[in-house]
Parts: C-alpha cells; structure tokens; sequence
C-alpha cells in the first residue's frame, strides 16, 4: 500500500508542480508548433530525465533532515522568508507580465531536442526543493516513507506525471493557446496568494 501511495503522491506533486504554463511548457509548445510534436516530445523525454535526478536528489536529502528536527526546524525558517520572498516576487512579475500580449518564449533552433530538454531542466532551481518541502510535508501526515523503494518509485511517477502534462502541451497546445496567454499574465498573482498564505502561516507558527 506504501508504495502505491508513492507512485499516486509522485504524480499528484509533479502534475501540481509544472501544469502551470512555464518556461518548459510553453517551449515544448512552440517546438511543436514551428517544428513537430516528434521534436517535442523528445524535447520533454530528455526534461523528464532530469526530473527524474532532480526528485530523487530533492526527496533523498528531504530523508535526511527528517532524520535531523534540529536542520528541519532551521529549513522551516529560511523557508519561510524564501516564501516572503516569492510573494513580493510573483507579485512584481505579475504586473510586468499585464503588459505583454503575448507568451514570449525563444528557442535554439541549433541543439539536438532531447540534450535542450536536458539542459533546460537542468536549470529549473526550484525543482529540487519542490520535492524535498512536499515529500517532508507528505512524510509529516504519515503518507510517505523513506525507504530507497517508496523513494525510487516516486521520482519515477514524478517523472511520468511531468512527461504526462509535457505530452498534453505538445499535443493540444494550438487549440488553448489563447486561454493559456490569458492564464500566463494573470497566473502570478495566484502564486503570489498561495505564497502569501503559507509565508503568514509560517510566521505563526514560529511567533505565536
């Protein structure tokens, strides 16, 4: 049971991590279109690969500093200003993203698809420490165990969940995309509330 739950939870979080139109997304989309949905989805085969390192990577050290309160408490902390941080962030992206038309995204017309794909996960900062907060929070509720298999099992689903929503921008991205320019320019100040709510939550929890 463990490990189904592993599998469900890797592809709930990675689903929940990049549906929403990013970098990646919106460049599998335009590979597809200018190119073919066969560049991008090799495009997105070598993203998911990177994935794949970057959950493992993210949940094996969530492993260790569950085994340590003392980091986990301190992470709490520093995570908590980060989540200032990305509110007053979000929030100044939001306005500057009002301002443009249309979803800008460039390409190199010059690299092999699936080593581009690679690369530009590789650059994703945000990943790693996606999968560590949620695999420690799933962990917290008792839902997830850190065991090599419920850990090796998870970065996989993670990694299928990501080629999943990857699939779907390569695949119907022409017949959305004037509602995902409308989700782009406003989608930043949804992020900047949900930041906004875990940031007040955890200075609570720190102060009171």
């Amino acid at each position: 049971m463990i490990f189904l739950l592993a599998i469900f939870l890797g592809l709930i979080i990675s689903i929940g991590g990049i549906i929403i139109p990013g970098m990646l997304n919106m460049t599998i989309a335009k590979i597809s279109i200018k190119e073919s949905q066969k560049q991008a989805l090799n495009f997105a085969f070598g993203a998911v690969v990177v994935v794949f390192i970057q959950s493992f990577l993210g949940t094996y050290f969530a492993k260790f500093l569950d085994a340590n309160p003392v980091f986990s408490e301190g992470l709490k902390k520093i995570g908590t200003f980060i989540f200032i941080a990305l509110t007053i962030a979000f929030t100044i992206m939001g306005f500057n993203a009002k301002k443009k038309k249309d979803i800008e995204v460039t390409i190199d017309k010059k690299r092999n698809r699936f080593f581009y794909g690679m690369a530009m996960s590789a650059f994703n900062m945000f990943a790693i420490p996606w999968y560590a907060l949620t695999s420690l929070m799933m962990a917290s509720k008792e839902l997830f165990q850190y065991d090599i298999i419920s850990i090796l099992l998870f970065s996989l689903s993670a990694a299928s969940g990501t080629y999943f929503v990857f699939y779907l921008y390569a695949r119907f991205f022409k017949k959305i995309e004037h509602k995902l320019t409308f989700i782009v320019q406003n989608i930043n100040f949804l992020i900047a509330i949900l930041t906004g709510i875990v940031a007040i939550s955890s200075l609570y929890k720190i102060f009171f």
